[in-house]
This record gives structure tokens, sequence and C-alpha cells, in this order.
């Protein structure tokens, strides 16, 4: 604007200029130059306000590109905080009830139910299932920070715990959330080399996979969901892995 303004004052000035050369005699070369000056000022101006329709232009379009990463990043919180709902579901729908008993069949379900009861028969201490149930309740309301604390601390507390990889999963699940995608794939990575045979060892790749590609570690992400896929070609996150790899074809 304030150039703007310094421009305005010098097209006055030589204009006021221009008419004080004409109380004199008339001079033709006087004339034509200060009506050249006058067109320089005209074309000065106009080019600066070109110029600052040019900015205008570019701030709308930053704004634009603003508004559509905050949208983005809303729909892919939105995403993971959705994944992490569901998961929590198919948790608690494979948890046995306090003190009961399932048999294994020979169902994918009833494996899964039936390694749940195994565990359960065995069942860590009292205070060892409350304190983890305490902080899986604390995912559950979405208090994300505060069930972080909690499963670290259980983590630190009970380290022998039969519970101990599912508080490190649900852990790397949480950094996930938060968006500490370097501390998700630390957390994800461990699992992977000391419970290779954790009975959610492939959700725990899937994750892993895409937060590598996510990251930029492309290679190792695609062989990581491969992984899956061989693994378990017709299971559930063998068909969120082959997703992921057409994304990065």
């Amino acid at each position: 604007m304030r150039l703007v303004q310094t421009t305005g004052a010098a097209v006055v000035m030589t204009a006021a200029s221009l008419f004080s050369h004409a109380a004199e005699p008339i001079n033709a070369e006087s004339l034509r130059q200060s009506q050249g000056e006058l067109l320089l000022q005209i074309e000065q101006l106009r080019q600066e306000t070109q110029a600052l329709r040019g900015l205008m232009e570019e701030l709308s379009y930053q704004l634009g590109q603003m508004s559509t990463d905050q949208k983005t990043r809303y729909l892919d919180l939105d995403q993971r905080l959705g994944e992490l709902v569901r998961i929590q579901r198919d948790a608690v729908a494979t948890a046995p009830s306090q003190g009961s008993s399932v048999a294994p069949t020979d169902s994918a379900v009833g494996d899964e139910l039936g390694e749940t009861a195994a565990q359960a028969s065995a069942s860590p201490s009292a205070s060892d299932q409350d304190v983890y149930n305490e902080a899986f309740q604390l995912i559950r309301e979405r208090k994300f920070e505060d069930a972080l604390v909690a499963m670290e601390s259980f983590i630190e507390a009970y380290p022998d715990s039969e519970l101990i990889l599912d508080a490190r999963f649900w852990r790397g699940q949480v950094f996930d959330v938060l968006g500490r995608d370097e501390e998700a794939i630390e957390a994800f990575k461990s699992l992977t080399l000391v419970a290779p045979d954790y009975r959610r060892i492939l959700q725990v790749k899937v994750k892993l996979g895409k937060l590598l590609i996510k990251n930029q570690d492309v290679m190792n992400g695609r062989k990581i969901l491969q992984e899956v896929i061989t693994q378990a070609p017709e299971s559930v996150e063998a068909g969120l892995a082959s997703r992921e790899l057409e994304k990065t074809n």
C-alpha cells in the first residue's frame, strides 16, 4: 500500500509539473519530456498493480492449500482413530469373560478364542490384569496420552506378564494414532523381532509396512507387506497389505 501511495504521489507531482510548464511559454521539447515522465509513472503504477494482484492470487492459493492440507490431516487422523476403534472392538469380542474358559475349535475364531482361554487358565496375577485393564480402558476413552503412559508403566512393572505383548502392541497403536511415526515403527519392528508368533503379528506387519512406506522407506515397507500376503494369503490382513502395495505401484 505504501508503494502504491508513493507511486501515486509521484504521478501527481509529475502532473503538477506539467501544469506549471503550461503557464510558461510552450516548449515542445519540455512538453514531450513531461508527457514521457507521466507515461512512465503510469506504466510503473500499472506494473505494480499487476504485481499486487499476483501476490493476492498467490496468497489465495496458499490459503486454499492450507485448507486442503488441514482437511487431509483430519481425514487421516479420523481414519486411524476408526481403525483403532475397530481393533478395540475385535479385542473386546475375543476377550474371555473373567473366570470363564473357551474350548478351542477348528475354526479361525475358535482358535483365537481357544488361545486366549489357554492364556487365561495360567492367568497372570489379579493386579497384573487389573493394571492392564485400566490402561486399556484409557484407550477406549481415547485418552491416548494417558494410555501411553499407563501402557509403558505396565511394561516396566510386569516384564514377564503374559499380557506384555498385548501391551506393547497397543503402545505401538497409540504412537500411530498420535502421529509419532518413528516411535510407532520402533514399537512394531521390535514386536516382529521378539515375538514372530504373536497372535496379532499380521496386524503388526501391516501397520509397520504402511508406516515405513509413509516415511519414505518404500522398499522395506513393500517387503513386509509382501510377507503378510505370503504368510497368510486368505487373511483380512493380506487384503489390506495388497491394497497398500497397489498404492505404491
